[in-house]
């Protein structure tokens, strides 16, 4: 392997492993269905009944992690891919915004308006809204005009519409700060994105989906630059096969800490002696404060620079039906909302009981309906509209980039 090693056209696992994020969140929301009144959580999430939870609480507990996951992609692959074009004045602020409003905006506009009538029918029937509160015309216009996350709310849940599209408010967020950074070519300015990095930190302590993204996003762009130096070293491949090993041994600790709870014990036991005047309560958010920073910080960049490095030494992952799974993951995260809202007005206008959601069963016709409805508005609905409206605005369209772009969606 020479020293020039470059990255490929397209990381086909980045895209495969996003889809597989998507559905761990769906597979958590699922708990709405347990709230009282559909609206507030009154019970821990192991009392809920949730299918198959023995075998599944990590996904049912820790689906923050898999939306951290889309920032974080996000970050790596736009530093990979737009940073230097836009640095060197080759992708206008015109053109940038065109390409990203027509990937996010045409889902994210009829899931708004899909979850104006079920919301309606909702409250018509029951009372209450699903989950989601504040679905007033106020609110209405900042999810139009995808600023609802900006700072108006503090809470996915007062957002209004549809909760999990607070990401994409926030994606949108970090791309007007993202092309500043790259426009003023700061883009290989390590110091300043640590900077950033630390500043995420410190916001979501205030504003938990702002800070989220930050820190995510921007650590997706210096794992992105971890990953461009690496592939530059001769000894790229066994370098791939050390971070390759020792992510492995990280997700071989996480699932036996999961399983046996020994870090922890052991933590619990090491804070009594080093902090003996705290107590259960302080020590307990402390220990699980270290573990999402660590897991965040070293162990979802490690899995990304795993994927990416053995793309480039090894070639990509072609699994087909991983990767239109990876290319519909926008939609069916966006879609699962609405879909879980139409269930349940379903089952009520049936008169089937509610507890017809605590069987994996009903897991399973969801995600029978889901993904391929997610399929479907990806290549029928989405690629036809970007492709309109892109042939419309775009000033320069540049050789490649649509396709390139489609494939590497983002949340």
């Amino acid at each position: 392997m020479t020293p020039n090693t470059s990255s490929p056209r397209y990381f086909f696992s980045l895209d495969a492993i996003r889809g597989f994020a998507a559905l761990i969140v769906v597979l958590c929301h699922w708990q709405f269905y347990f709230y009282k009144d559909q609206t507030i959580q009154t019970k821990p999430v192991e009392e809920l009944g949730l299918p198959l939870f023995s075998y599944l609480s990590i996904f049912y507990h820790h689906a923050f992690f898999a939306v951290d996951l889309f920032f974080l992609l996000s970050g790596f692959i736009f530093f990979w891919f737009y940073a230097d074009k836009i640095a060197d004045r080759k992708t206008p602020f015109g053109n940038f915004m065109c390409y990203r409003l027509t990937r996010l905006y045409p889902v994210h506009f009829i899931t708004l308006l899909s979850l104006i009538v079920l919301q309606y029918i909702m409250v018509s029937r029951t009372g209450h809204t699903f989950i989601m509160q504040n679905n007033d015309t106020w609110h209405f216009l900042l999810n139009l005009f995808v600023i609802h996350s900006w700072g108006f709310e503090p809470t996915p849940a007062l957002n209004g519409f549809n909760g999990p599209s607070w990401s994409v408010s926030v994606e949108l967020l970090l791309y007007l700060l993202f092309f500043l950074i790259s426009w003023k070519k700061l883009n290989r300015n390590k110091g300043l994105l640590i900077t950033i990095v630390v500043a995420g930190a410190i916001i979501q302590y205030f504003y938990s989906m702002i800070g989220q993204g930050v820190y995510s996003f921007f650590l997706g762009g210096l794992t992105y630059h971890l990953y461009a130096w690496l592939i530059k070293r001769k000894n790229v491949r066994r370098v791939t096969t050390i971070v390759t090993i020792a992510a492995i041994a990280l997700w071989a600790v996480v699932l036996t800490e999961y399983a046996f709870s020994y870090i922890r014990d052991f933590s619990m036991l090491l804070m009594k002696k080093v902090l003996p005047g705290k107590d259960v309560t302080f020590d307990t958010a402390l220990f699980n404060l270290s573990r999402n920073t660590f897991f965040r910080t070293i162990i979802s960049p490690a899995t990304i620079l795993t994927l990416a490095l053995s793309e480039t030494t090894r070639g990509g992952l072609k699994v087909k039906w991983a990767l239109v799974l990876g290319n519909a993951s926008y939609a069916l995260y966006l879609l699962h909302f609405p879909l879980m809202v139409f269930f349940f007005i379903a089952v009520d206008i049936s008169g089937i009981s509610q507890e017809v959601f605590h069987s994996p069963f009903t897991v399973l016709v969801f995600y029978s309906v889901l993904i391929p409805l997610s399929i479907l508005t990806h290549y029928y609905f989405e690629l036809p509209l970007q492709d309109l409206f892109r042939k419309r605005l775009l000033r320069k369209p540049l050789p490649g980039l649509v396709t390139v772009v489609n494939n590497q969606v983002t949340t």
